[in-house]
């Protein structure tokens, strides 16, 4: 028994359709993975943080720690603003009376976290962006 020629094309269409649709569930935004190191005067930075901040401000900064002068994060692509923050141990604590609450003093120059101009392009795959900083 044969069908006729339409109902071959119409599950032939559902099938695909139901293919494309199936093959794209799990399928997010393109991701990619940034790896380096960072240095200030030329010495690895030890528990600081790097902070990658989406230039589009459509999606959620990506943070993670910098554990002996190396750090690895995975988020999505696109233009990022990067900032570094760093307080080593023996960091000190300043009273900040306007806004009554302590501030941990950063080791790291402002330019390169609050006022920070560092940028980088996140591609799809693996990546090596090393930040070498100076006081």
């Amino acid at each position: 028994m044969s069908l006729p020629t339409s109902k071959v094309a119409l599950r032939i269409a559902s099938l695909l359709v139901l293919v494309s649709i199936l093959s794209g569930c799990n399928q997010g935004p393109a991701q990619g993975t940034v790896k380096g190191a960072v240095t200030l005067d030329g010495k690895p930075i030890d528990g600081g943080v790097i902070t990658f901040v989406p230039a589009d401000g459509n999606s959620q900064p990506e943070a993670v720690p910098i554990t002996s002068g190396e750090y690895s994060v995975t988020m999505p692509v696109g233009d990022k603003r990067v900032e570094i923050y760093w307080a080593p141990p023996g960091g000190q604590a300043v009273d900040t009376a306007t806004q009554g609450r302590e501030q941990i003093v950063q080791q790291i120059p402002a330019r390169y976290n609050a006022q920070s101009t560092l940028t980088h392009t996140v591609t799809k795959g693996e990546a090596r962006k090393d930040f070498a900083l100076t006081k």
